[in-house]
């Protein structure tokens, strides 16, 4: 078993995990609502020819990745 961390550095770094998490719950929540937001849709308008569906959820995950791959890396010194 591992031994816990000193106080101090348990209290820096308690902002920057906690950030962290928030943002990886928030992207998960946005790709789990555009899931079931598609799905929806789909359902819906079934009238409508089902590759119009395919393409709009495979643009919605290239933005997804392209985001993804844009965001900016910071370097702390």
């Amino acid at each position: 078993m591992a031994r816990p961390l000193p106080k101090d550095l348990e209290d820096r770094i308690a902002g920057t995990a906690k950030r962290a998490e928030v943002r990886s719950v928030g992207v998960f929540g946005f790709g789990l609502g555009t899931a079931v937001g598609f799905g929806l849709g789909a359902a819906i308008f079934g009238a409508v020819s089902g590759s119009l569906f395919f393409m709009l959820g495979a643009g919605a995950v290239g933005v997804l990745w392209f985001l993804s791959w844009k965001r900016r890396k910071t370097k702390k010194k």
